[in-house]
């Protein structure tokens, strides 16, 4: 039985389906960044987008339907059928409504994320994708509404039960189907969800050194010794897959040590996602970069291609932020190997107009503090 409320009439019902809303129009440009005085709390972004997300439950369409169940229970009260069907539609009606009041936190979110978080996760998802999913339940809500209304208005116009409880059937089935509708959306709504469980929180207005350089080249026993972080450090190249956030004290402030993985020269097109993370922490985070050079004769790069790394690929992902240069690993090469690090380090931050810093061992702990302190003194953030 039709009733004129289907899709083949929504538009002549005045039901027609919403344009598709894309949240999260995350490309910032540089001129509202520089309005803002960059991406801190003025810009008003969440730092923190893992609390937030926690605290989000996304249903699947299963979860809906089995709350809902195949018909709700009839009221015990004797009334007119079309009374009793229009309360349970109204019971269908307020659990999908609330089953899916997710969205509107999540749209939230999305729109409040630091551009930094919107880049790591749309190397993870299409951005497509998320707001087509978004979209697709904010648009089944509204149209529940519209379509309770319009089956009321029937129910209350039909002239026998049998007509009333055949106008409800289909109208539970018209109200189940937007949700069915969305279910590939909200599977990818909850891995969303899942997966930024496990971003970095960030203070976007804290003093911020972003470590970068080869594979292998110690940047993760850095952060280990100089935080409370703990990155995974090993002694084979590509250990660190994700983003790690520090903070080590500095005169009366602290400061915020960020740990990237490892990347290669090549452009940023042709990075792989774990790469990819790395290159958002170095464009989108404000602070200052601190490149450390590996001396090791089995380095994963030798010395020439890890200053055409920091000419051709660091020095242009910052964009304009300050660069400091350390040659890492002081302990484990001879002198003369340091010697030549020393010389190909301090050549190549010339070339891109960085501070060199000279020799260190980040496996001391000591001895990465002082490196660190020192950026710290040199940036005004802590006194010498």
């Amino acid at each position: 039985m039709g009733h004129g409320v289907g899709p083949r009439s929504w538009r002549r019902k005045g039901l027609a389906p919403y344009r598709t809303i894309y949240y999260w129009d995350w490309r910032v440009q540089a001129d509202e960044k520089a309005m803002t005085g960059g991406y801190g709390r003025q810009a008003g972004f969440l730092g923190d987008p893992a609390s937030a997300a926690k605290k989000i439950h996304v249903p699947t369409y299963d979860e809906i339907l089995e709350r809902i169940g195949r018909r709700p229970r009839r009221p015990s009260r004797r009334r007119a059928v079309y009374e009793e069907e229009i309360e349970l539609l109204t019971r269908v009606r307020d659990i999908v409504i609330s089953k899916t009041d997710f969205v509107r936190e999540v749209a939230r979110l999305l729109d409040s994320l630091h551009p930094f978080h919107r880049e790591l996760i749309e190397i993870e998802f299409n951005r497509r994708d998320v707001g087509s999913a978004v979209s697709c339940v904010s648009r089944a809500r509204k149209m529940t509404d519209r379509l309770l209304e319009r089956y009321k208005v029937l129910l209350l116009a039909s002239e026998s039960p049998r007509e009333a409880r055949a106008i409800a059937r289909e109208a539970r089935g018209r109200i189940l189907s937007l949700y069915k509708r969305c279910s590939r959306g909200l599977e990818v709504l909850r891995s969303l969800m899942v997966f930024m469980h496990r971003l970095p929180a960030i203070d976007p207005d804290s003093p911020t050194i972003i470590v970068s350089g080869p594979p292998s080249s110690g940047k993760s026993t850095l952060v280990k010794n100089v935080s409370r972080a703990k990155p995974k450090v090993a002694d084979y190249p590509f250990t660190t897959k994700r983003i790690h956030i520090g903070h080590f004290e500095a005169g009366d402030g602290r400061v915020q040590i960020v740990d990237t993985p490892g990347v290669l020269d090549r452009s940023l097109e042709e990075m792989n996602p774990v790469e990819k993370r790395a290159a958002a922490a170095l464009r989108l985070l404000d602070g200052v970069v601190l490149f450390l050079f590996d001396p090791s004769p089995d380095a994963y790069m030798g010395l020439d291609k890890q200053a055409g790394l920091l000419e051709n690929t660091i020095a242009k992902l910052v964009s304009g932020k300050r660069i400091y240069v350390a040659v890492n690993k002081e302990d484990a090469v001879g002198r003369d190997r340091l010697e030549q690090a020393l010389t190909a380090a301090r050549e190549a931050a010339e070339a891109v107009g960085a501070r060199f810093l000279g020799s260190t061992s980040a496996i001391e702990r000591e001895r990465a503090r002082r490196l660190v302190s020192r950026i710290a003194s040199m940036e005004g953030w802590a006194e010498a």
